[in-house]
């Protein structure tokens, strides 16, 4: 039987992996896998391949949301559906639980259809934490729960080292799990070959995460130089989503008056930890508290709101593209198939006007994602590329 086949041609690529771009390229697809990458002029075209035509366009990876809030409701299945015409194939959910973990199974399986991936991550906290789901305290309890998430299908786990914005009894620095709790949680998700992802905005939570050997830091909007050099020194990631702290999320949420104070007063120390994580070398990947919420935000803007976010912060618009693709993936260990566009990943693939490593703000405006692939298969794209997908070219005959 013959293979679904595609080329996608001419395009300048942006591979992920942070190397030059390549212009006049050809990405050769095999059903849901990329077959092979290179020069239009060099690579062979498969005969009755499907051919699609991306002179004078940028051909990238998929955009991969790292801090997302979906749960399965035929809500998120909109959202995952609206995001994944935006660019944004892939999406990890922090707060997924037993019914995200249905949907992405469900997603996986085909019944549902034309949605972003989904990576599942499923919440361990103490009692009056500031995320719940399963609730545990103290180590042998916290590593009972944490056997639970990976019995039902956890992808990563999810807890809490400090409090955060969002509560009007509670502020970024109160303390959630302690060390020891956060210790053995790790521990326990390790043994089963799970990532883990820490919510936690300032000490003394910062350095409990960095000191049990947790895998992600996510916020640290209060971030200080002493858990920027422990997040350096443990090679680990760090999830900053500005976006929450930013001046366009300050009006968000006009019934939290609470939660503008802090997020103004935190906003500065946010971006200069940033830009000192830049700086010193430290890992760096997207997240937004994604999807959004308020009157500021449509589906679909937060992810590349966050790409202009941390090129502000003094990265190069492809560092930010590498953060936004590749680096996520390797965050929630799932690079060996998504993140970069090379032979053997999942074709997950974007078509966008113009080229985003001179202005990242492309990104940002819908109209200019012109097509998305996922998996191999086309699930958006604008009128004018529609008649590229529809018509099978001969490769005999095509311009190589």
């Amino acid at each position: 039987m013959m293979n679904d086949c595609k080329v996608v041609l001419h395009g300048t690529l942006i591979d992920g992996t942070g190397g030059d771009p390549l212009p006049d390229s050809a990405v050769i697809i095999s059903d849901d896998r990329i077959e092979s990458v290179g020069k239009a002029t060099e690579i062979s075209v498969p005969e009755a391949a499907e051919v699609i035509d991306a002179a004078g366009k940028t051909v990238m990876p998929g955009m991969i949301e790292g801090h997302a809030h979906i749960d399965g409701t035929y809500e998120d299945q909109k959202i995952l559906r609206l995001s994944l015409q935006r660019g944004i194939t892939t999406i990890a959910t922090v707060s997924g639980n037993l019914a995200g973990c249905k949907l992405r199974d469900a997603i996986e399986a085909g019944y549902v259809r034309g949605c972003s991936r989904l990576v599942v991550g499923c919440i361990v906290t103490p009692t009056h934490g500031h995320v719940r789901y399963r609730t545990a305290d103290g180590p042998w309890e916290v590593r009972k729960a944490v056997r639970e998430m990976a019995e039902i299908g956890a992808n990563f786990i999810k807890t809490a080292a400090s409090g955060g914005f969002f509560g009007e009894h509670e502020s970024c620095s109160v303390r959630n799990y302690t060390y020891e709790e956060l210790a053995a949680l790790t521990d326990e998700a390790h043994a089963w070959e799970l990532p883990v992802a820490v919510h936690v905005h300032t000490q003394p939570g910062l350095n409990n995460a960095i000191r049990a050997g947790t895998d992600m830091i996510h916020h640290g909007a209060f971030i200080d130089d002493e858990a920027l050099e422990g997040i350096k020194a443990k090679d680990l990631y760090y999830i900053p989503t500005l976006s929450v702290t930013c001046e366009k999320n300050l009006d968000a949420a006009p019934d939290r008056p609470w939660m503008r104070a802090e997020m103004e007063r935190a906003s500065p120390i946010h971006r200069a930890g940033v830009r000192q994580a830049h700086q010193m070398g430290i890992k760096l990947a997207v997240g937004t508290d994604y999807p959004g919420g308020g009157r500021v935000w449509q589906i679909g803007d937060r992810t590349p709101w966050e790409l202009r976010e941390l090129v502000w912060c003094g990265l190069s618009p492809g560092e930010a593209i590498v953060a936004g693709t590749r680096n996520t993936a390797e965050a929630y260990q799932i690079l060996d198939y998504v993140g970069t566009l090379e032979p053997g990943k999942k074709a997950d693939l974007i078509v966008v006007e113009g080229n985003p490593l001179d202005d990242i703000s492309l990104l940002y405006d819908g109209d200019n994602i012109l097509m998305v692939l996922k998996d191999g298969v086309v699930e958006s794209t604008d009128e004018e590329h529609t008649k590229y997908y529809q018509v099978k070219e001969e490769s005999a005959g095509w311009p190589l």
